[in-house]
């Protein structure tokens, strides 16, 4: 199965109701999973849980597997004749209505949430002042780090006010747990799903829990580093609330300021992650469903009808020119067998090895899209050297016969009119035999 052309407003709508399908099932599985991972495995595996929303919507973008198709064949076979009805795939890139208007529609979406998240990046950056390599808050701000590439910390001028010597250390402390896990650019790919999937509450919703996770996981990395400063900690985070929050959209810094309670938050210091052997369980057990959600998406946008082995196509070709005022027309009527997505090429008037000025080539590609279409793309060259006329594409259905027709306008043959090249072109599409 090969992989769609995003340039094909069908195909790029196809893939967002696909991930939104994925977004829909995944999103409500993990939030009911985050409270009982972080009690029984720790905050940090909570966090990390997140990373199986964009490997989940990869898999959707991505081509169905061999096994996510065998799968989804056998899924089919047992479950239609229980629920009397056919099950479908996913919307194949041709289901969505208006396609061009749907995606002008994304793309203003799309855009207006980018700008809204640069003018909240700008007024953040405009906030902060330079002093030497270290960024500097207004007073009563959180501290944050600041960037993608080269992350900088940015400390609130009070800094040294507010916070005692210690609470100083665990803040630090906090920040470089941060920039050691790349969390800037966890949130920036975050931002970029949200983005995407602009029009989706499940997503923004999905954000803003991850960033949560976030904040507790760097506080239990702290407290880990920094046993019995509990109580030190949790003085620092009140004293870190700044009294006009920004709003946590996923921009390119990472705060103590975050959208997660307050009080949970500090509750959540009294948490331990527990002993090595269950951190590695927890990890298994996260890699387990990984494997498991990878398949079961795969599954559900595969093509549950047997793998297509060829594509049989039978051709009737009619050139008619007229030399001298003469009508003449010369037939053809070839049979291809050609695979999936790769050309083929019939000669009319000429071979490969003995070119002549007036030869004809025609290469063809034929796809199979599902839902009994096929998909015809073909490149009409003449001439000595091949010179390309036209670019014809277009979708019929299984056994059906297509026509294209061209005339005067393409100017085949000799400049004195009334020349015509028909081409009829009968798809069928051949299964690959099952194994016993």
């Amino acid at each position: 199965m090969m992989m769609p052309p995003l340039s094909d407003p069908m195909n790029w709508l196809a893939l967002l109701a696909r991930q939104t399908l994925v977004l829909g099932l995944a999103v409500p599985l993990l939030l009911a999973l985050r409270r009982p991972l972080q009690q029984r495995f720790g905050a940090s595996l909570a966090y990390a849980s997140w990373l199986l929303l964009p490997l989940l919507m990869l898999a959707a973008w991505l081509p169905s597997s061999p096994p996510a198709r065998a799968l989804r064949a056998e899924v089919v076979t047992r479950l239609e004749p229980l629920l009397g009805v056919a099950m479908p795939a996913l919307p194949p890139p041709s289901q969505p209505m208006w396609p061009a208007l749907l995606a002008a529609l994304w793309l203003v979406g799309a855009l207006a949430c980018l700008a809204r998240l640069v003018v909240l990046q700008r007024r953040y950056m405009q906030g902060l002042t330079l002093q030497g390599r270290q960024w500097q808050g207004p007073a009563g701000s959180s501290p944050a780090l600041v960037g993608l590439l080269k992350p900088r910390l940015a400390l609130p001028a009070d800094f040294g006010q507010r916070f005692d010597a210690e609470q100083q250390q665990l803040v630090l402390a906090h920040e470089e747990v941060h920039q050691r896990r790349r969390d800037n650019h966890w949130n920036a790919l975050g931002a970029l799903l949200c983005l995407v999937h602009w029009f989706n509450p499940l997503a923004w919703l999905a954000l803003r829990r991850m960033r949560a996770d976030q904040e507790l996981a760097c506080d239990a990395a702290v407290l880990a580093r920094h046993p019995g400063r509990e109580a030190a900690y949790g003085r620092a985070l009140l004293l870190a609330q700044a009294p006009n929050p920004v709003p946590s959209t996923g921009l390119p810094w990472a705060s103590w300021q975050s959208t997660h309670p307050l009080i949970e938050r500090i509750e959540m210091l009294k948490q331990h992650s527990g002993s090595a052997a269950r951190r590695k369980l927890g990890m298994a057990l996260l890699g387990l469903l990984a494997v498991a959600g990878t398949g079961t998406v795969q599954a559900l946008h595969a093509d549950a009808r047997p793998e297509t082995a060829s594509i049989e196509l039978r051709m009737e070709i009619a050139v008619t020119d007229s030399p001298g005022g003469v009508a003449r027309t010369q037939r053809s009527q070839p049979t291809l067998r050609v695979h999936p997505g790769k050309p083929a090429l019939v000669m009319f008037n000429g071979a490969p090895d003995k070119p002549s000025a007036d030869q004809l080539a025609i290469e063809v590609i034929a796809e199979d899209l599902g839902d009994n279409k096929v998909k015809l793309s073909l490149d009409l060259k003449k001439g000595d050297p091949l010179v390309s006329m036209a670019k014809p594409r277009l979708v019929t259905k299984d056994g059906v016969k297509a026509l294209i027709e061209l005339g005067n306008k393409v100017e085949y043959g000799s400049k004195d009119g009334g020349d015509m090249l028909s081409i009829a072109i009968t798809p069928s599409v051949l299964a690959k035999p099952k194994k016993d």
